[in-house]
């Protein structure tokens, strides 16, 4: 019964989705007769410990840590029109700004007004110092970030978001897509996917006690948790498996969708809930 539940939902869920995707004006193609892409390459100065603040709506989001003084942005403008010159006259005024207030770098798209069957989309490659916080959104487009010693927030909403060497507090969430994070050292950590897997690895270096808080509605969770981690755990599911590898202290009664209790001392916290879909903790 579970099973046909399970095959009814993700059905009804595929339908809205294709819906909400129709309603948007989001064109496979049929309407543009022409593209025109443009590149743009910015940079600005930005002290260890700033934030950068990356904004775009239709595109993907790259930002990797080097040891470098510098905010080095390539941005690359792809606008679909009836024809090439109206396309390449989009291109033309859409501007991409880098600004420092203080110590946060913003970058941002700014786009002429568009009629119907035109579009814009802006996708940024990005490196920065190693210690740099950063705050990523986008709409439609991949995130993803490497080698950041710092505060990291990241949002889209028909995407994945894919991290690699975090270091610092961690705030993912997107609604159609998969959540990865590898070698992940943070302090707190919080991710979101409503349609997704998220599959976490913390890296050896963090600390026992960590914080985290993982959910999504559709998916798989694989969290792989820091070395003599010690919490308060909760683990639960509606329509799956639930399989942990921690010597976990077991609280009130034991169910197959729900568990509660603690490992060590109790001063960390772990939740991971799924409503479709198993968890694997090790």
């Amino acid at each position: 019964m579970k099973t046909a539940s399970l095959k009814r939902a993700s059905l009804g869920w595929s339908l809205c989705l294709l819906v909400l995707v129709a309603s948007c004006g989001i064109n496979i193609g049929s309407c543009f007769k022409a593209k025109h892409k443009r590149t743009d390459q910015l940079s600005a100065p930005i002290e260890p410990g700033s934030t950068l603040v990356a904004e775009t709506s239709f595109g993907s989001i790259t930002v990797r840590g080097a040891n470098v003084a510098t905010c080095d942005v390539t941005a690359e403008i792809t606008v679909q029109a009836p024809t090439e010159k109206e396309a390449q006259e989009i291109a033309e005024n859409v501007k991409i700004t880098l600004e420092s207030i203080g110590k946060t770098l913003t970058l941002d798209v700014e786009k002429p007004k568009l009629k119907n069957n035109r579009s814009v989309g802006v996708s940024f490659d990005i490196t920065v110092p190693e210690q740099t916080n950063l705050e990523c959104a986008t709409s439609f487009g991949k995130i993803k970030l490497n080698d950041i010693d710092g505060n990291v927030k990241a949002r889209t909403g028909f995407a994945a978001i894919d991290t690699d060497d975090i270091q610092g507090s961690v705030q993912l969430e997107t609604s159609y897509g998969r959540v990865t994070c590898r070698r992940i050292t943070p302090t707190e950590l919080l991710a979101r996917s409503s349609f997704g897997a998220i599959d976490i690895v913390c890296s050896p270096q963090t600390k026992p006690e960590i914080n985290a808080d993982i959910e999504t509605s559709f998916g798989e969770i694989d969290f792989v948790a820091p070395p003599n981690f010690s919490g308060r755990v909760e683990l639960e599911t509606s329509f799956g498996s639930i399989d942990t590898d921690l010597p976990l202290t077991i609280k009130g009664s034991l169910s197959e969708d729900k568990i509660k209790g603690t490992i060590g001392d109790g001063s960390g916290s772990l939740r991971l809930k799924t409503s479709f879909g198993s968890i694997n903790l090790k």
